[in-house]
């Protein structure tokens, strides 16, 4: 047990440094992950973003796609209720704000 405690106590800083360079090879690979991880998000929204359009488009009732998108991005429920609802609200808004 002494010599184990020994050994710690002799090469301390030799030790010290090991982690030292263990945790920064570590935060490098997590934010070289972190910066993938971005990267494959950003591009994952870019394609819901792209599908919620061409849904929406091709959706009976002329639905707005920037509502849906909105919807989407705010994580509440996409149903047609809620679509129409926002619409209507968003029509009144304009309708209130031309007259």
């Amino acid at each position: 047990m002494n010599s184990v405690i020994n050994i710690v106590t002799d090469h301390a800083t030799i030790l010290l440094a090991a982690v030292a360079i263990i945790e920064g090879v570590l935060a490098a690979w997590l934010i070289r992950r972190i910066d993938d991880m971005r990267m494959r998000l950003r591009r994952a929204r870019e394609a819901a973003d792209q599908a919620a359009r061409s849904a929406a488009l091709a959706a009976p009732g002329a639905i707005d796609p920037e509502i849906v998108i909105q919807l989407l991005r705010s994580g509440q429920a996409v149903t047609l209720d809620v679509v129409h609802e926002l619409m209507e609200g968003r029509e009144r808004a304009e309708a209130a704000g031309d007259g």
